[in-house]
């Protein structure tokens, strides 16, 4: 799967964008060499041999324990790139939005989220029409994770969609009365089909707003 996804559209974009600080986009030398042998699956010196969680600790490893925090990070950096860009030409943009309590509602697919207090990663209105809200989900997989290996990239991706479209879509609709897109991303580059979709509106909403 590896080559596949250096071939993702999208995943080698990190090497040709503008150093923008203000987005986070800068890196110095050591943050850069790191990245390179990331996208080429080499060894990152300096690597702890054994992970704070007490498992032996490898690439693959490092980009998928919730240990120590890192993959929250990398999570909310998205989010906020992403509420950010939305900001600039939607409306009412917020960050992780709670759903409507639920009295009583059902749904067919039993995997819906049904919590109390289940949130959301984004909510935005404007984005396929003018007033319409929209939820948003940021999701990051790792392609070496041993429940990506065996797929190809854009397998893996669409089984993600997938599963939060099952996860969340029945409520958002039946009960929020609005959509829901999913927004998934890989540790090597690339996006889904919904989030790919999603960006292509934005982009060209902020060519009209400009």
């Amino acid at each position: 799967m590896h080559i596949d996804t250096l071939c993702k559209k999208g995943s080698s974009s990190w090497l040709t964008s503008l150093p923008l600080e203000e987005f986070g986009f800068t890196l110095n030398k050591q943050e850069f060499s790191d990245a390179i042998n990331l996208r080429y699956n080499f060894p990152v010196k300096g690597t702890p041999s054994f992970c704070a969680c007490g498992d032996k600790n490898d690439l693959d490893h490092a980009l998928t324990c919730k240990k120590g925090g890192f993959v929250s990070m990398r999570h909310n950096q998205l989010r906020d790139l992403e509420a950010n860009f939305m900001s600039e030409v939607c409306k009412d943009v917020q960050r992780e939005p709670q759903l409507l309590p639920l009295s009583g509602e059902t749904f067919e697919l039993r995997s819906t989220n049904t919590a109390a207090e289940a949130r959301l990663d984004i909510l935005a209105r404007g984005i396929w029409n003018t007033v319409d809200k929209t939820f948003f989900d940021v999701w990051v997989f790792h392609p070496g994770a041993d429940s990506n290996k065996c797929k190809t990239i854009d397998a893996a991706f669409d089984k993600h969609e997938e599963e939060k479209k099952r996860t969340y879509n029945r409520r958002i609709l039946e009960v929020e009365k609005a959509t829901f897109t999913p927004l998934v991303f890989s540790t090597s580059g690339g996006m889904g089909k919904e989030a790919e979709k999603f960006h292509k509106r934005l982009v060209a909403d902020t060519r009209y707003e400009d």
